[in-house]
Parts: structure tokens; sequence; C-alpha cells
């Protein structure tokens, strides 16, 4: 079946013969997916950091990949190309999630006398997926397979990224994970002993250099009895040497067969970026806090309180002093203690929030001055260990006093920026985002000095706007503002504020978790938020305490980022 025969003018003499080749129809080309294509270059150019995957495939381009005995393909190189696309670079981007944009990058070297590169670290897409059927017409198998010159490559310009990588602070825990995929025919022309033994060296150097970070797949395309010891002994040394998950394949003759291991090895990348973005669980064993949300609408008399006066003191963070803590004054003047509800209001991933009130002693008697502020505690049950407390407290505050550091210089860099000036007609102005300032109440108890975080109650309607990994809350209900450059979401400065971070400090870091209120009471609208996160690049520290999502929270950040109007008027490069 499928073979197409060439007769003379009488259709008795067959002149030539040849198999019907399956024809693979290239994908349509949107101009989203042009523009999401240049984006990713761009990224793959300057961040390359922000990598998850990068596929090296070396494809056999000897001669006897010109062997027309692939059913469905002209030959093995049009098979090896084909399946290649369709069950490798398609089979990917159909396991995607709807709008997902992740950073994949791909490298395929052609291998014959000498090893060359016919794509470097492109974007895992639809327009490589073109190039790949393009490329499957025009390949021309010559002479040898040499494996020594195409695997120096693929070791060559591995070894040099992940060097650029360290040197740009990341940990070997947060490189991109890469997967060596070796497709031949048979075994290689440099085939002596010592040669054979280059091989294995280049194999073990990878390993040694990528542990656990490295995959390597072997794939023989080849009838039974081909030789493909070799290619088996190189799979073989990588399991040895840390890369335990690599895997050889012989996939025969058969186009369904090689489609096969090709769209495993699909599986396997998506199961390996699922993995390297996945998020840590907490692995403490503290248990959860166990308690009774307060109840909605309930008067503050009748909710039960715990009240401290004995040495009541209010402190504010000050990270350029020895000691951070710096002694200030009460919110109201006549101040002398503090009550706080007993049943928390509120509830995140980390805190629970109970209504605070300042007390005063007027003629013996305890009252509550002022409105009720927010105390904050970690939702874990924590021993009475002051130190672990005052832990808590520095990296909520570090964070929110950083966090608006940042915010002071966006919003300066948004008033200075023409194109996002009002229009003449509008009114109102770009919202200026603000962090709370938040303050430890120090309280004695039993000779023992403690403490609760306290801030500013928010009013108006909470929201959480972004999360510490990847998400986004997009609504189209947003309020908007007519700028020079048109007409912007006011919570798009939100989202350009995350991405200008990652910017300003050269790739340090994202400020991302922003939830508050849009407070529209005064003349122009203000983001007023509270409990950031702070994903860093290198957080072995552990500076920006337990919600430091590191380098996988900024690539689920950048996964799931859409830039905006307000990026573009700032001349923030796509990510």
């Amino acid at each position: 079946g499928n073979i197409v025969y060439i007769t003379d003018w009488t259709c008795t003499r067959e002149i030539t013969s040849y198999k019907d080749a399956i024809d693979i129809q290239p994908a349509p080309i949107t101009q989203k997916i042009k523009d999401e294509h240049k984006d990713t270059c761009q990224t793959l150019r300057d961040n390359f950091h922000l990598m998850t995957t990068h596929s090296v495939i070396i494809i056999d381009q000897s001669g006897s990949m010109r062997a027309s005995d692939v059913n469905g393909f002209r030959s093995r190189s049009e098979a090896a190309y084909g399946t290649l696309a369709l069950d490798y670079i398609a089979e990917q981007l159909y396991q995607r999630r709807g709008d997902e944009r992740l950073i994949d990058a791909v490298t395929v070297i052609e291998m014959n006398d000498d090893g060359s590169i016919f794509c470097f670290r492109e974007p895992l897409d639809w327009i490589l997926f073109n190039k790949l059927l393009f490329k499957q017409k025009q390949a021309k198998p010559r002479s040898h397979g040499n494996y020594l010159k195409s695997l120096d490559i693929a070791k060559s310009l591995i070894h040099s990224e992940v060097i650029k990588l360290q040197e740009s602070g990341l940990e070997d825990g947060d490189l991109p994970a890469y997967m060596l995929v070796f497709l031949s025919d048979g075994k290689p022309s440099d085939n002596t002993v010592d040669e054979k033994l280059q091989h294995l060296f280049v194999i073990e150097d990878l390993c040694l250099k990528l542990k656990d970070k490295l995959k390597v797949f072997g794939m023989g395309i080849g009838a039974i009895g081909s030789e493909f010891d070799h290619l088996k002994s190189l799979v073989s040394r990588a399991q040895s040497c840390c890369a335990v998950e690599s895997e050889f394949v012989h996939a025969g003759l058969s186009s369904t067969a090689i489609g096969d291991a090709f769209s495993s090895l699909a599986t396997s990348t998506t199961a390996t970026r699922t993995q390297l973005l996945a998020t840590e669980n907490d692995t403490s064993t503290r248990p959860e806090k166990q308690f009774k949300m307060r109840e909605k609408n309930s008067e503050s008399g009748v909710c039960s309180s715990k009240r401290f006066t004995d040495g009541v003191k209010r402190y504010h963070y000050d990270p350029t002093r020895p000691y951070p803590w710096r002694l200030g004054g009460f919110r109201n003047c006549n101040t002398s203690g503090f009550e706080v509800e007993e049943n928390p209001f509120g509830k995140g991933a980390e805190r629970l929030a109970y209504r605070f009130y300042e007390v005063a002693n007027e003629n013996g008697t305890w009252k509550r001055v002022g409105g009720f502020m927010v105390a904050k505690e970690s939702n874990k049950i924590t021993p009475d260990n002051e130190t672990r407390k005052e832990k808590f407290h520095e990296h909520f505050c570090r964070v929110q006093l950083k966090a608006q550091e940042l915010a002071t210089k966006f919003n300066e860099v948004v008033r200075s920026t023409p194109v996002l000036f009002q229009s003449e007609d509008e009114v109102s102005r770009p919202p200026p985002i603000m962090f709370l300032k938040c303050y430890v109440y120090e309280y004695q108890k039993n000779g023992v000095s403690c403490g609760y975080l306290v801030e500013n109650y928010l009013k108006g309607k909470y929201i959480k706007y972004n999360g510490n990994v990847g998400y986004v809350r997009n609504v189209n209900s947003d309020s908007t503002i007519d700028l020079k450059i048109g007409e912007v979401c006011l919570t798009d400065f939100l989202h350009a504020f995350s991405h200008w971070v990652y910017v300003f400090t050269h790739n340090k870091m994202i400020v991302c978790d922003l939830q508050g209120v849009l407070d529209e009471e005064g003349r122009y609208p203000v983001f007023r938020l509270t409990d950031p996160a702070i994903n860093s690049k290198n957080r072995k520290h552990h500076r920006y305490g337990r919600t430091d999502a590191g380098m996988k929270g900024i690539r689920l950040f950048c996964s799931t980022h859409k830039c905006n109007k307000v990026c573009k008027g700032l001349g923030l490069p796509p990510i």
C-alpha cells in the first residue's frame, strides 16, 4: 500500500516507484502567534534563565537516512523530521493549558561527517513546527554519521548556557531541564575504541554538570538486527551518572512506532516541566491552628477579646539599624494598652487576621480609642517561642517595606512617562501604588516580651490581583482611565508594576501576590495593598520568607503575564 508507480506510455513497464508520503499540513500562523514568537525569541536571547526546558536534538543525516523503508514517508530522514514535528512539538503544544505561555527552547543538530546546527534555542511553538516540516522536504542526508562532532556541539552549547546561568546567580536547583535526544539509524562511523570512549566522556561530562537536570534519550530507526549497541551504551552511561530517567527506544521502521517514541518523549518533557514549575508545599510538620471565624456583621462589643496593658510599646521596622525595631508613638496619644479579638475575621494561605484596638484608661475604665486595625499572625501552631514570632514579623515587614520602596520608584517613573499622562478630557490620573506600613505592638507576659504584628484596616472591596505562583485575576469590569496611550484598565498598573520590578532589579526579583483595595474615596484613585510576596532569583538565605517561590515563581509569573499598555508605555521588554 501507499506505493506510487511510474510507467512508460504503454502503462506496462515500470520506470520507477516510491512510497506515497504522509502529507502533514503546516499550521496556520496568526498574528498573535507571530507576536508571541517574536517576544519569546527576545526572551530566549536576553533572559534565557526563564527557560523551563531546552531540548537538544541530534538527528542522523548520514547517507543511510535516504533509505525509503519507513511506511508513510519517502525516507528515514523525512520520517525523523515529520514525527519530530507532529509527535514531539505539536504534542507538547496540545498539552498546554489555554493561554499558558511557557518558555521552552529547542535546538536541532544535524549529524553527518560534521555536526551542524539547524536551529538554535528556538521557541517551542507552531512556527518551529512549520520550520521542521519545511526542513523535512529540504533535508539531504549524505556521507557518514560521526557521533563525536555533533555531541561536542551539544556539549559546548549546553556548557556555555549553564555557565552563564550560574554566573547570573541562578542556583543549580533552578536550572532549566535539559533533554538530549539522539536519533540514529545505526552504529557511528567514528567507531574506533578511542572514539567511542570520547562519546561516553561527553555524556559523562554533561551528566556531572547537570546531574538530575539532564535526561538522555536514544532512538534507533532501523530493522531488527540493526546495530544500536553503542547508542544504548551512551544511554546506559547517562543512567549510571545521575541522569537515571534516561532511556533507549528501538522504533524499528514503523512510522507509528517512531511517532509513539516521540510522543512518549513529549509526555516525559511535559511531566519534567510540570515538576520544575511545581511550587514546594510547606514541609513544616506544624499543624494549623484550630479557630472559629468571626461572624460577619457582629458588633465589636459582642466578640470576645484579650486585653494587654503591661509594658505595651509600639515599634516599626527599620532595616538600617543593627537591631531593626525602632520605638515610636501610638496611633492615639492617650493609648496605654490594646485589645485583640479572639476570633479571626480573615484567613490567608499563611496568616490569620484579627480586629485590633488601642485602648486607654479613663478614670479606671478601659475604653477603645480610634478605629480598629488588623493584627496578623501565622496560621500554624507555634510554640511559645517569641524568637520565632519575631522572625515572622521581621520577614513580613521586610517584604512590605521593600515592596513600598520599589512602588515609590515605580510611581515616579509612571508620573514622568509622557504616554501615561492623562488625555485632555480625563479628570483622573494613574493610580499610585501604596503598601501599608506595619508595626509591632510589644507587651509583657510573665516577664517575657511578646508582640503582635499590626497594620491599618483597608476599607473597600478586598481583591487579590495576582499571586506568587502565576495566578492573575483577569476581569473586564475594572475601572479605566483615558491616557495618551489610550484607554487603560487601572489594574494594568499593578501587573505592569510586577513586570517593571523584574526589569528594574536586573531580573533578580518580582513583587507579586498583590492584594488590597482600590481606594476611590479621595480626589484620585489609589491602590492600597498589603501582604505582598517577593519571588527572588537567589533565595538561599530565605530573605523574603516562606512566600518567596524563587525562580519557579518567577517563571510561573512570566508564563501567565500578558504585557498591557502600561508595560508598553514604560518600554518594558516582553517576558
